[in-house]
This record gives structure tokens, sequence and C-alpha cells, in this order.
């Protein structure tokens, strides 16, 4: 159960805002803080819980949350920094004593988080921004996640569809990575519409000019035919990754959801009622927590100091073989993925939060010079050596 604390204050600044913590580690917890106009209580106390079983998922020993501002994230900067403060204030007993330490998410940068710290008068906090490449690394997992699950059901990836719903960090690194292994992604969309073009997009040129004109991409691309952004998740395909909004796929427009894969960039890309509907139809849907956990796990790993080569082999392997063996424990079980996914990563969760806060003199030793190294007292070169090792003993 996460504890929601709702922020809303009066008319004249029409602020609504939510921080959900689901879990602590050593009374402290991670999570994005993102800005959309459709944000609710319930998606964001559900967001914080899929926090707490990506952080279980990989073996880290983090506590979850999340945190959301109701708005437009392309309002005015003048606006968006005036809500930031008012926001950062609302949560500022949270945020001085580290209780919540927030980073990017969407609609959010991580100079957003800069000024709403500076805003309130606190110092920028060691490790309340994601590692710049989080939203590649997470693309990298969609995509990973998506190939193990083709293969376990036996679908030709060298025939296969793909439609990817949001074409930001996530979506554009999930694009790219399925392009570049001759894996047909045939729509995209962003918040002003969707495309698609049943023989493939040219993915480098949509890269190109997303680049150049952002969301505007779906309107300035010449080689697909335009539809509607609802659309895209009916679509006649073999994969379909949401990687934008929160309850993407629900009541509305679950039964006609047509792909045979759901690897999710997205946090709580369906609604439970949708979750249930899309097992009893038989389409294999990946955890949202397992397909994009390479954002925090890809993260950390980048702030030790590991080579890049490394970190995106580590991804693709290790998340690779987790999701295979967790789909086919799930079906030997005949329980939706997402059900025994659950059980997985909370068993994974509680273990690291006792060793974190266990009361042996080992225990202590190792999370005080983890807190060390995550406020930046000790430099990613002390901890390199170690941390290859470190990562492969929490996805054995």
């Amino acid at each position: 159960m996460s504890t929601l604390i709702s922020v809303n204050v009066d008319e004249e600044l029409n602020l609504r805002g939510y921080l959900a913590i689901n879990s602590t580690v050593n009374g402290s917890c991670h999570g994005g803080l993102r800005m959309a106009p459709d944000l609710s209580p319930e998606s964001i106390a559900q967001a914080a819980r899929v926090m707490t079983l990506k952080y279980g998922f990989v073996g880290l020993p983090v506590g979850g949350a999340k945190a959301g501002i109701v708005a437009d994230p392309e309002i005015t900067i003048d606006r968006k920094r005036e809500l930031l403060t008012t926001f950062g204030q609302a949560i500022k007993p949270f945020l001085e004593t580290r209780s919540y330490i927030p980073s990017n998410d969407l609609g959010i940068t991580d100079e957003d988080i800069r000024f709403m710290l500076a805003s309130i008068g606190l110092k920028n906090q060691p490790g309340s921004l994601t590692h710049q490449m989080s939203g590649f690394y997470t693309g990298i997992t969609v995509c990973t996640a998506a190939m193990a699950a083709a293969r376990y059901i036996g679908l030709d990836l060298n025939q296969a569809s793909v439609a990817i719903e949001g074409f930001g960090n996530v979506g554009t690194s999930a694009a790219r990575m399925f392009w570049e292994r001759g894996i047909r992604v045939v729509a995209i969309s962003t918040i002003h519409g969707a495309i698609y073009n049943e023989g493939g997009l040219d993915i480098g040129e949509l890269l190109r000019l997303s680049q150049r004109v952002g969301n505007q991409v779906v309107n300035e691309y010449a080689g697909g035919e335009k539809i509607d952004k609802g659309q895209l998740a009916e679509l006649d395909v073999d994969i379909l990754c949401p990687c934008a909004h929160f309850y993407s796929i629900h009541s509305g427009n679950v039964s006609r959801v047509a792909a045979r894969i759901i690897s999710p960039g997205a946090n709580v890309p369906f609604t439970p009622e949708a979750g249930s509907i899309l097992f009893q139809r038989g389409i294999l849907t990946i955890p949202d927590f397992a397909a994009n956990c390479g954002g925090v796990l890809g993260a950390s790993m980048k702030r030790t100091g590991l080579k890049e080569s490394f970190i995106r082999n580590f991804l693709e392997e290790k998340i690779g073989k987790q999701v295979a063996g967790l789909i086919g424990a799930a079906e030997k079980e005949n329980v939706a993925p997402q059900v025994y996914g659950e059980r997985v990563a909370e068993e994974r969760f509680h273990r690291a939060k006792a060793s974190a806060e266990g009361k042996s003199i080992k225990a202590k030793a190792f999370h005080f010079a983890l807190e060390l190294y995550r406020n930046g007292f000790l430099p990613h070169q002390l901890v390199t050596p170690f941390a290859a090792g470190y990562f492969e003993k929490k996805l054995k």
C-alpha cells in the first residue's frame, strides 16, 4: 500500500499534485517526478509500487516512489517553474530529509529538478538526478524483453511488426534497437498524433527529425499515413510497446488490442481490469517493471564507471534471460506473467531491503560505503573494480 500525499493549492495557482511513497530502504525512496494533464492519485500510487517492483526485480536496495504535477508539460517555462516551486515547497519536508529523492520523468527534465530544489532553498541532492542515458537504457530492455518473448512463442522476428506509443527518450531508444536488428517498426506516436506504414517506417530519418522538431515529428515525416494516436494500440501488429502514459490500454480499447506481445516502456500502461482481459485473450504481456527496468539498472551501472559496451551487453543478456524465465515459470503455474513477476520482484526487494538494513557489522559497513558513494563522497574509480561482480550477483 502506497502512502499518498495530495497537494492542492489555492484556485489562483490551480495546482494539483501527488507524491506516493510505496516503500523505503533505510528511510529513503527514489522515483520520478512527472508532469502530465491526466494524472490521478490511483495512477501515481500504482506507479510508486511499480518502482518498488522494478528495484526489487533487479535486486537493488532502493525504495520506490513516484510524484506528479497535473499540468500540460508544454506550458510556458514561467508557468512550469511556478508550479515546480509550489509543488517543491509543499513536499519540502520529504525533500530536505531525503525521505524522497526525485528524478526526471515524463515532462520533467534534470534541469527542472535542479530548479525546483534550488527554488525552495535546497542544494541539488546527490542521487536526485537520473543519468542522462536512463531513457536509452530503458529502451534497450523494452526491446530485449520483446525479443525474448517473441523467441519464447516462436515468433519470427524477421517478419515481425512493432508499434511504439510515445517517441521520447524511451520510445526512440526502443525504436532504434528494433531497427538496428532489422525488426520492422510500422507505427509511432507522440502527443500530436501517430503515423503508420505497413512496410516499415524509416527510423533513421525519424530519429533525425525528432532531434530537430521533437513531438512534431509525426507531422513532419512524409513516409507514413497520419492516424489518430488512439488507434496505435489497436493496430494489427505483433509487438506493441506502450512507452508514454499511464492506462493507455483500458476497458474502452482492450478488446481491440491486436498485438501478440506487449512490452511496456511506460509504468502502469494498462488498468488492472485491462491486464486481466489481456491475459484471458492470450496476449503475452510482459510486466512493466521487467520490460522497463533498464533505466534504473543501466543508470546505476553507468554511475559506477562500467564501460558502455559492458552495460549494454549485460542488459541484453541478463534481462533477456530473466524475462524468458519469468514467462516460462508463469506459464507452468497458469498465471499471468504480471502475477508471477510481482511475486518474484517482491521477494527480491524484501531480501535486498533486509540486507541493506541488517544490523551486522558487515551489513552496516556495506550500507555506509554505498551511501558515501551515492552521495558523491567516494569516486567511481574506487567502486568500478567491484561493480561488475555486484550487479552480476543481483541477477543470478
